[in-house]
């Protein structure tokens, strides 16, 4: 990987990163609120799981965005961690935090489905 690259890979990642963390804060300082009566409970156990399940989302999202920053600086950031080949610069450039190949991570994803 050309240092340019590398350099643009790094700058979108901070960027990422700095949306994704400023999500997480305002999802977390902003909490939903309570329920006033037992037709808006149903309703708000719905919001409730949605919350959870975005906050999740939003910090595994992060941590993967710091595996790649650390990846790159190591100089592994193209290689799949699964098989060791390089992954395509097309999938970098779509999910910038991504660690796989598009193959291994079909055998992921399958492996989750079972």
């Amino acid at each position: 990987m050309e240092e340019q690259e590398k350099l643009q890979f790094q700058t979108q990642l901070l960027e990422l990163r700095a949306r994704t963390q400023k999500l997480l804060e305002e999802k977390t300082a902003n909490p939903l609120p309570e329920p006033k009566d037992e037709a808006e409970l149903g309703s708000a156990a719905l919001d409730m799981a949605l919350e959870l399940s975005s906050k999740k989302v939003l910090k595994e999202t992060l941590e993967m965005i710091e595996k790649a920053l650390k990846r790159l600086e190591a100089g592994i950031y193209d290689i799949c961690e699964i098989c060791r080949r390089k992954i395509p610069l097309n999938r970098l450039k779509t999910i910038p935090y991504t660690s796989y190949c598009v193959e291994c991570q079909a055998k992921i994803e399958e492996e989750k489905g079972k």
